[in-house]
């Protein structure tokens, strides 16, 4: 398939998973100007529940066409409770954290970051293939995923109580991954307590 016909696919693709949300969308009387919770129709709020709840690649998808609910969103995501077992898409986190660099509070990367695949059950074989794949995609990622993964794998590597050799080759492809501290959400501050259920 060719880089040209691959890209018309993916517009395509993202063409038709809009449309099952155009309707409500484009109903919704958005409010810039009120208060979060009265900005949007109940309609509008349950949608962006619902997509913040999955694998974050149709929310992406959803902002990049409606971008006026950015700002929206991410204070949204800050109040999100992480009941979900739905973990996020690497790319669309990482486009989530893009996209809401100027609306950021630590409580949304927080949120943010939760959703991304854990590796604390992860065996020697799959830490080694995920290493693997930090390595080749990082480049793509915003730093906050690339760093929170890698102390993630770093910290699953030491849970398993391996032999130093092995610990070795299982981190060589994370060795030359630049740790960029580009925001810091895990400090305690009166942000941390705002990890709440949703506020209906």
């Amino acid at each position: 398939m060719s880089p040209a016909y691959e890209k018309k696919a993916r517009l395509l693709e993202d063409i038709t998973n809009i449309e099952q949300y155009r309707a409500t969308l484009e109903k919704d009387n958005f409010q810039e100007n009120e208060p979060h919770w009265r900005g949007v129709s109940k309609n509008t709020i349950t949608l962006f529940q619902v997509l913040i709840d999955q694998d974050l690649k149709d929310l992406v998808n959803v902002l990049n066409h409606y971008p006026k609910y950015i700002e929206w969103v991410c204070e949204h995501f800050r109040y999100a409770y992480s009941y979900s077992e739905n973990e996020a898409d690497i790319n669309a986190a990482s486009k989530l954290l893009e996209l809401g660099e100027p609306y950021f509070s630590k409580q949304f990367v927080r949120n943010v970051v939760r959703k991304l695949p854990k590796t604390e059950e992860f065996n020697l074989q799959e830490l080694s293939d995920f290493t693997l794949y930090i390595e080749k995609h990082h480049h793509n990622w915003h730093p906050i995923v690339t760093n929170y993964l890698c102390a993630n794998v770093h910290q699953s590597i030491a849970n398993l109580q391996l032999h130093p050799l092995q610990v070795i080759v299982v981190k060589k492809p994370l060795l030359k991954i630049e740790i960029v501290e580009s925001f810091i959400y895990d400090a305690q501050d009166r942000d941390a307590i705002l990890d709440i259920p949703y506020m209906n």
